[in-house]
């Protein structure tokens, strides 16, 4: 288990996979392209060439939403997300949590031995998409029976048992306290203090009540939140362990011509093709992709949207694998991403020399920590006078070629 504050790659499960089938379904925007071939050096130093990408576009790609949250097994899932938001322009969306248990790793003598007297979940909010002044109305259910998180995706549901309670949670809140209602404390008292708590307790799914308005979609930091049991004589915080959040996006609507916009938690990727021709190049000691956002698109009012705070770049080959090249944080500064990576330098100057890896690239969101952020890179225009490129676009560090 990594150390208190030590951060994974989010991408750590395609790390060690290798190479996975992809399976992509059609575009579901327009893939015009935003420009071709080499188009100058930078600061007019002869080391340096911008290539634009031959072609920007949003693609479906299944999305996996389930994990562990115990850092035992993997993949490894951060957040769990609840709520709803009527979005006009990104589109609504809704989603509902799934929560298992497992005992911490010590407890106080006799902790077993006696009797459960209060149970509560305490979830840490670390997260908002939509109004952060929204009070929520949701509802605890039972999972009514086993379920597993590997490979579950944004759109698989488990079934639900009883409903045990039901909440008025503020948005804004950084501690959201649940109480258990003590019926089902007393008919799994035996089960959370023996060994059967993982096979008879099957855990939680917290969502928005039927019929509740909704207003916004809360995120719970998994590493961090837990189910509080106690006794007569001890408190002692059970982790959580399984999560997976079942997630809704409603169509959104069309961007501006010059942008392109992925989101997450909708089941899409950008894709990407790189051309290779025309660098005049003997040798690319270094490339670096980089993305635009255009910040201002996400303003809107009290629904709070954010940038993805993690991409990945996966590259696609022609039998349809993949394997993640680089992957880079926000500079929120910019509000621009940076991939580069001694695998991404040597994938482009193989590409140069003829001999390319990848038909295509993807352009992915962190898988963990769950998030419903919105990228609207930006494809165009072409800059004028004076101005910095801000197209998709390789930046290479290269040696020309000999005359």
């Amino acid at each position: 288990m990594p150390a208190a504050g030590a951060r994974r790659s989010p991408f750590l499960g395609l790390l060690a996979l290798g190479l996975l089938a992809l399976g992509l379904l059609a575009a579901c925007q327009d893939p015009s392209g935003v420009g071709l071939g080499l188009i100058g050096e930078e600061g007019n130093d002869p080391s340096l060439a911008i290539v634009l990408a031959d072609s920007v576009a949003v693609v479906e790609e299944a999305e996996v939403t389930g994990g562990f949250a115990d850092g035992v097994l993997t993949p490894v899932q951060e957040r769990v997300l609840v709520g709803a938001v009527v979005d006009p322009a990104f589109g609504d969306v809704s989603a509902e949590a799934y929560l298992d248990v497992r005992p911490a790793n010590s407890v106080p003598s006799g902790f077993f031995d006696r009797t459960i007297t209060s149970a509560t979940l305490r979830l840490v909010r670390d997260y908002v998409y939509g109004d952060s002044t929204a009070t929520l109305d949701l509802a605890l259910y039972e999972v009514a029976e086993a379920w597993n998180p590997v490979g579950a995706e944004a759109d698989t549901a488990f079934a639900a048992g009883d409903l045990l309670a039901t909440y008025d949670v503020p948005a804004a809140d950084t501690l959201v306290v649940l109480p258990l209602p003590d019926s089902w404390v007393s008919a799994n008292d035996e089960a959370l203090r023996g060994d059967s708590v993982l096979t008879a307790v099957h855990g939680f799914k917290l969502l928005l009540e039927e019929g509740a308005p909704g207003g916004a979609v809360v995120g719970f930091d998994a590493l961090r939140s837990r189910l509080r049991l106690t006794t007569s004589e001890d408190t002692v915080d059970y982790l959580l362990r399984e999560v997976f959040t079942h997630v809704e996006r409603g169509d959104a609507a069309a961007p501006p011509g010059d942008v392109v916009v992925m989101r997450d938690g909708a089941g899409e990727a950008l894709a990407v093709t790189l051309p290779s021709e025309g660098v005049g190049a003997a040798a690319v000691a270094r490339a670096v992709f980089r993305l635009d956002a255009d910040p201002s698109l996400l303003d809107g009012g009290l629904l709070a949207r954010s940038l993805p705070d993690g991409l990945g770049l996966v590259g696609v080959t022609e039998s349809g694998t993949r394997l993640l090249i680089a992957e880079t944080e926000l500079d929120e500064g910019a509000s621009s991403y940076a991939f580069t990576s001694v695998a991404l330098t040597r994938v482009i100057q193989d590409a140069v020399l003829g001999e390319p890896l990848f038909v295509r690239y993807l352009v992915v969101p962190s898988q963990s920590p769950l998030a419903l952020d919105v990228l609207p890179v930006v494809v165009g225009p072409p800059p004028g006078q004076g101005e910095a490129e801000r197209r998709p676009r390789l930046v290479l560090t290269v040696v020309p070629a000999a005359d």
